[in-house]
């Protein structure tokens, strides 16, 4: 609103000078009337509305109340001034209410679309009914901007035989590819909710990478329990929370990753990554990239950028390097020994596939077979994936040729979520920089 007024007197009425005590009082009314309509029509019940019509229509009716308190405020003045002030003040007034609703109109649209054919949108099952499920379903379902993708219901109603109950949830979450499920508790500390026992419930989910809620029919309290979160407006309990899942530490850690790639990009990538293309060129056929589909956070796949350090052959996508490896080229194994090769990752950092500090990412078929073999290996994808990380710093990288090298390093990723600290991103890039066991395995 301020903006546009200062832009609209700034370039239609410039010959008004700043002394004339009416700019001032349209300035004043302005604001006097935007902040009004606010109080006495508020938004109190946005995640309840059925698409964009109805949330058009309280713009609508806010807009005309702000114009309303506009013609208001002004007209015990408008006999002391000239009709300049008048002219800019609704011609401001009009700017701005045709702005509003003409961006909310387009952004709504925009992550509607998002919502259709982002992969960062998270797939939901709700399990069981209560009143409070009913609300969580209709917030999901009219609120594209939260990135859920409602996928259905579930519930135990007629079913008697509780493992068969298991295996058909578990096929509709490898079928579906549901990331997160919801499921109706009466109380947040209660054993069982219909067929499902709750703490065997979310060993599952563990297994399969997906996040669990409860939604308990008696809202809990939120100032004596760390593990409540919100969805819109609604209270809903996390029995596994981990810092991440807290917005301001997301934000903290995305600013922290935007600034250091960002930077690293622009004063080491930018020398560096024309120096490195025509060596990879000159030494060896084939692209100076290497992308591989590797699995993200949520279990999603993205493509991850490497310095080609390899010849090209047919089974980069499922061996893993080894040492003496007869398909690393000579100015790969330096830059894998060097790390050099990992570098053009700040780019998957920038684009958000990927954070400073977090879990390795692994190739998918390396998923696929350690998912079967570690327990709980999926709970890593819970976070970002990172370019270094806590099992790298302590020596677990490279080639996993025994069972137990990829359950100690599962082991560390999962310390590191359960206990993420800002500071400790910072002392994992120091370690990854200076310390030996960093560089340690590297094939």
């Amino acid at each position: 609103l301020n903006g546009i007024f200062f832009l609209l007197f700034l370039t239609v009425f410039h010959n008004r000078s700043f002394n004339d005590p009416g700019i001032y009082f349209v300035f004043l009314i302005l604001n006097l009337a935007r902040a009004s309509s606010f109080i006495l029509l508020r938004k109190q019940v946005i995640y309840f509305k059925k698409g964009f019509r109805p949330r058009f229509y309280r713009m609508l009716k806010r807009s005309g109340l702000f114009l309303l308190l506009v013609t208001l405020f002004y007209l015990p003045i408008h006999s002391l001034f000239d009709c300049k002030p008048f002219i800019l003040l609704y011609t401001v007034t009009a700017v701005f209410l045709v702005s509003k609703l003409g961006f909310n109109y387009i952004y709504y649209r925009l992550v509607k679309r998002r919502v259709q054919y982002s992969t960062r949108v998270r797939k939901v099952l709700l399990l069981g009914e209560n009143e409070v499920m009913d609300a969580i379903r209709h917030v999901i379902k009219y609120n594209p901007q939260m990135s859920y993708w409602y996928e259905g219901s579930y519930t135990t109603v007629g079913v008697r035989d509780c493992e068969m109950a298991y295996a058909q949830l578990e096929q509709k979450v490898i079928n579906d590819g549901v990331q997160v499920m919801f499921i109706a508790v009466d109380k947040i500390d209660d054993e069982y909710a219909g067929c499902w026992k709750l703490a065997e419930l979310l060993q599952h989910c563990n297994r399969w990478g997906v996040r669990l809620f409860f939604v308990p029919a008696v809202a809990p309290d939120e100032k004596e329990d760390y593990k409540v979160d919100r969805l819109g407006n609604i209270l809903i309990f996390n029995p596994q929370r981990i810092p991440l899942d807290i917005a301001e530490n997301q934000i903290k850690k995305r600013l922290f990753d935007v600034a250091f790639s960002g930077a690293f990009i622009i004063f080491v990538l930018s020398w560096l990554f024309p120096l490195m293309a025509l060596i990879i060129k000159l030494t060896s056929r084939g692209p100076v990239l290497f992308i591989q589909p590797r699995t993200g956070i949520n279990n999603r796949t993205f493509q991850c950028y490497k310095f080609r350090s390899m010849k090209v052959n047919g089974e980069a996508h499922k061996k893993q390097a080894t040492a003496n490896d007869p398909r690393i080229t000579a100015i790969g194994r330096f830059m894998r020994k060097t790390n050099i090769d990992e570098l053009p990752q700040f780019f998957n950092v920038l684009l958000g596939d990927m954070s400073v500090v977090g879990p390795r990412p692994h190739m998918l078929a390396h998923t696929e077979l350690f998912t079967r073999e570690v327990e709980n290996y999926l709970v890593r994808h819970y976070v970002k994936p990172g370019i270094t990380g806590w099992a790298q710093v302590n020596g677990f990288r490279g080639e996993t040729r025994e069972l137990w090298q990829i359950e100690k390093r599962v082991q560390y990723d999962h310390e590191y979520i359960r206990n993420w600290s800002f500071d400790w991103d910072f002392v994992i890039v120091w370690k990854t920089l200076f310390s030996i066991k960093a560089f340690r395995n590297a094939a």
